[in-house]
């Protein structure tokens, strides 16, 4: 897991290294990293294409069930997920001029019986927030 950490904020480091920073590439909050997340949610939930577009970056990759996903096949799965609910729980944010990881327990509410280990890396850019980076581990409880 410390490997997993290290790994992360040197990501971050970089990435914040070659950061422009103009006033549109102001320092990002956590509020608007979990604000973010829980658009992207809200929108798989609702179907909500242009959400999701508005969500994810330009070049956002995910990994998930042994898969590279990206905004093309998300869309595509969108059918999948409406209805669906989660919560995310248990958040752990790092802030890095306009480039935020968050790591956090998602728990499915609809259908209850689904949990994920996530981190995700959001950035600001023109003033608005967008997940670059999308890692998810499902979790089987018992």
């Amino acid at each position: 897991m410390k490997k997993t950490t290290l790994s992360s904020l040197i990501l971050l480091l970089l990435l914040a290294c070659e950061v422009n920073h103009t006033p549109e590439n102001a320092a990002i909050s956590e509020k608007e990293v979990t604000t973010c997340i829980e658009q992207f949610f809200e929108a798989l939930a609702n179907g909500d294409s242009l959400l999701l577009k508005q969500t994810l970056s330009k070049d956002f990759y995910m990994f998930e069930h042994d898969e590279i996903w990206n905004t093309d096949s998300l869309l595509a799965l969108m059918p999948a997920t409406l209805g669906r609910k989660w919560s995310v729980n248990e958040e752990r944010i790092t802030i890095i001029d306009n480039t935020g990881h968050i790591s956090y327990f998602n728990q499915g509410i609809i259908p209850p019986d689904r949990s994920w280990l996530e981190s995700a890396l959001v950035v600001k850019e023109n003033g608005s927030t967008k997940v670059v980076f999308l890692h998810s581990t499902k979790l089987y409880l018992k």
